[in-house]
């Protein structure tokens, strides 16, 4: 990409409706920061310019950045997840694996508690990449072991178990085995913060009789608060 084209895409992005800060892309094309930022907006919905997308998140890969400043960990293992996730959505399977082991790794590197980005969503993007690729087995046996190293620390709201029980349920759901399923998505919620607004609605999912897992799991996850909007201790 040229800074001629870098520049029109930010000028894309600045009069869309979306309409972000100009500062987020100050340093220009030259900064990895920009070209990432960037590359999220292209990414979204309301843009749907994924390949453009694409390019702009592979440019930071081999770039350098500030490994001791966790903000920077932090927005550089965010960029990659995003990377992943577009990469899935183009079925680019293969792809979207090393990129979210990428990302998985870097945010590993550092005991941050992060603002954006959550340990344990970025592993459970890794185990389902791997149930896109035919490797079940193998994710389900990671996530068990995920499972087995934090299920007994005394830490509350925990990202870890919380997604590694939801893939379970996930993979319970379909096999249509539904009350493992719905046991899976009850041990899940044990770990993250779950006002009591939100109780009544996933009472009435959860108590749904028919064996629709799939639809049940989907009515679960409408009912269940965003994890990016409430409390995680890990």
């Amino acid at each position: 990409m040229k800074q001629s084209d870098f520049h029109k895409l930010v000028h894309l992005v600045l009069d869309s409706p979306l309409k972000p800060p100009a500062n987020l892309f100050i340093k220009g094309f030259d900064d990895w920061h920009a070209r990432a930022r960037l590359a999220h907006f292209l990414a979204m919905p309301q843009l749907d310019q994924n390949d453009t997308a694409i390019e702009l998140f592979r440019s930071i890969i081999e770039t350098d950045f500030d490994e001791e400043n966790p903000e920077d960990v932090e927005e550089r293992a965010f960029a990659l997840q995003k990377l992943s996730s577009t990469e899935r959505s183009q079925k680019q399977y293969e792809d979207a694996l090393r990129h979210i082991d990428l990302a998985v790794e870097l945010a590993e590197s550092t005991d941050f508690l992060y603002k954006y980005i959550l340990r344990g969503e970025l592993w459970a993007d890794r185990w389902n990449t791997m149930h896109l690729l035919g490797q079940t087995n193998e994710a389900e046996a990671e996530t068990d072991e995920r499972i087995a190293a934090y299920e007994d620390l005394p830490i509350q709201h925990n990202s870890y178990l919380y997604y590694g029980y939801r893939f379970k349920a996930q993979l319970a759901a379909e096999r249509g085995v539904t009350l493992v399923a719905k046991d899976y998505m009850h041990m899940a919620l044990k770990f993250m913060e779950v006002p009591d607004e939100y109780r009544p609605a996933l009472n009435e999912a959860f108590a749904a009789k028919h064996d629709n897992a799939s639809w049940i799991l989907n009515r679960i996850d409408h009912a269940t608060p965003n994890p990016d909007r409430i409390h995680w201790d890990i």
